[in-house]
């Protein structure tokens, strides 16, 4: 008995594509970043002019300074989205028989991993330990700066000919949206760290000290998304999501 219903005509599968537009995904990515900082900023003029004890209280779900709130959770963001874009670079790079795709692939798990720090604080599990074992205090406050600094530097020098192999306006933007990223994330609470020991938490000097290192943090990470955006468009001519 033949089954004649593999010669029949089989119906169109239904597919829906998405075509990423970096230019728009990086307006959009700005216009965020600017508005979560502005609300970090009101948050801190808040509070500085009309105190804690208020009908919305301190306001510390926009809080820069604080674990679970809103630029956190940008942050976090921004970081899983470097790294779903960084995906999307290795494949297009590994289709064209590019080079260095061994390089974008663990940088896309960096970010992965550096999204679920920025979410959950893995890294400041390390401070208490540190400090305690090692007398640290000024600068070194904030001691997960020491093995930080460590990866930093280990990072830097990995990756000096991935970075050096990029195409001029890719390898600026890469910079210095690492400089933003990394100088907020650890320069500032290196700065941080001294500023609360000599003049403590309340002071107005180290809610300019953080404030900056959440800045820098938060635009750092969107020059970066905006910037490997704007990478795929150059070098691959965007992306597509193709839904089946």
């Amino acid at each position: 008995m033949v089954d004649r219903t593999a010669e029949q005509t089989q119906p169109p599968v239904d597919e829906r594509v998405f075509r990423l537009r970096p230019t728009g995904i990086s307006s959009l990515l700005w216009a965020a970043s600017f508005t979560v900082i502005a609300l970090g900023l009101f948050r801190e003029w808040y509070v500085a002019a009309f105190g804690l004890e208020t009908l919305v209280q301190d306001l510390r779900h926009i809080a820069f300074n604080a674990e679970h709130c809103l630029p956190a959770w940008y942050t976090s963001l921004l970081l899983a989205l470097s790294a779903a874009i960084l995906a999307i670079v290795t494949a297009s790079a590994a289709r064209n028989g590019e080079n260095y795709l061994f390089h974008w692939a663990i940088l896309t798990l960096i970010f992965i991993g550096l999204s679920i720090d920025e979410a959950t604080g893995v890294h400041e599990v390390a401070i208490e330990p540190l400090r305690e074992s090692l007398g640290l205090s000024g600068f070194l406050h904030f001691a997960w700066v020491i093995p930080g600094m460590v990866l930093v530097a280990l990072a830097g020098l990995a990756y000096l000919p991935f970075l050096l192999a990029q195409p001029a306006r890719t390898r600026a933007i890469f910079l210095t949206a690492g400089i933003l990223y990394v100088g907020g994330a650890l320069g500032m609470e290196i700065v941080g760290g001294k500023v609360l020991t000599i003049h403590g938490e309340e002071s107005l000097a180290y809610v300019l000290a953080f404030c900056t290192e959440e800045i820098m943090e938060i635009l750092g990470a969107t020059l970066f998304a905006a910037g490997l955006l704007g990478h795929l468009k150059r070098r691959f001519g965007g992306a597509v999501l193709i839904i089946a």
